[in-house]
């Protein structure tokens, strides 16, 4: 359970180095989506809303397919991980995040999850096209409300949108940065029950499932247990949606009974 009011907070400097380190990880990660996304929908507004009628297929074309999968490859999936590598680093230096299988596979779903982004569009677009011809609205009105849809820069939309990624992406990233960075630590140095700590958010916005869980204990190896789910880690995205998105939670390693402030770490290079 979470310290009560007035208590001391064993975990308070963690607490905050954790929280700083995801808010620049989400500055980066929530620009290189955003500027991708201004991008794709630059590219392609004209030819959903400047023909004669609106042709909404052309999100779900090969092209516009392989013009975002491009930006998420290229631009926003090395952005996280920038993130995950950092901390990593802060945990250890042995192993090499870039060549890692495990976290090479991390990043790939960390890609999927963000491809699927032309459907999410072509989804709302047709929402609106069929609102249209049920309300009787004339075809400049939807063009109009299509264009608005398909303007990142300017929009609410968008922003937002990439705020939620964002966030979600870099506490995942974070999280599993220093979980897998944590197993070849312990592996190296032959602990035999190397553990980790569930560290909550201490605020109002914090979800009732993870005050719970703060300061949750377990084997580094075995999952938490949250709002009656198995995590490997706070943001882990095989998690369900509602214990996952836009988490604020950190995972702290203990090893031989000491905790490991991975957020302020400084290991010598492995010879």
């Amino acid at each position: 359970m979470s310290t009560p009011p007035g208590g001391v907070d064993p975990f308070l400097p963690q607490r905050l180095r954790s929280e700083a380190i995801v808010t620049e990880g989400e500055q980066q990660v929530g620009r290189a989506w955003f500027r991708s996304m201004t991008r794709w929908t630059d590219r392609f507004r004209g030819r959903v809303t400047g023909g004669e009628a609106i042709n909404p297929g052309v999100l779900r074309s090969a092209e516009a397919r392989r013009f975002w999968t491009t930006e998420v490859d290229q631009r926003v999936v090395p952005a996280i991980g920038n993130v995950l590598s950092d901390v990593w680093r802060r945990v250890t230096r042995r192993g090499d995040p870039e060549t890692d299988l495990w976290t090479s596979a991390y990043l790939n779903e960390a890609g999927n999850r963000m491809r699927r982004i032309p459907d999410e569009v072509y989804a709302l677009v047709v929402a609106r096209v069929e609102a249209g011809i049920r309300d009787g609205d004339d075809l400049d009105t939807v063009a109009a409300d299509i264009d608005t849809i398909l303007t990142a820069t300017g929009s609410e939309r968008w922003p937002n949108r990439a705020m939620v990624v964002a966030r979600t992406e870099t506490l995942g990233a974070v999280n599993a940065g220093a979980f897998r960075s944590a197993q070849l630590e312990a592996e190296a140095r032959g602990d035999v029950a190397p553990a980790k700590v569930w560290i909550a958010t201490a605020d109002p916005r914090t979800r009732p499932t993870h005050r719970e869980a703060d300061k949750q204990r377990t084997l580094l190896d075995s999952p938490f247990r949250v709002g009656g789910h198995d995590l490997m880690f706070p943001g882990d995205p095989q998690g369900p949606a509602q214990e996952v998105i836009q988490c604020r939670c950190s995972l702290l390693p203990v090893v031989l009974g000491e905790t490991l402030d991975w957020t302020d770490r400084q290991n010598p290079t492995e010879d």
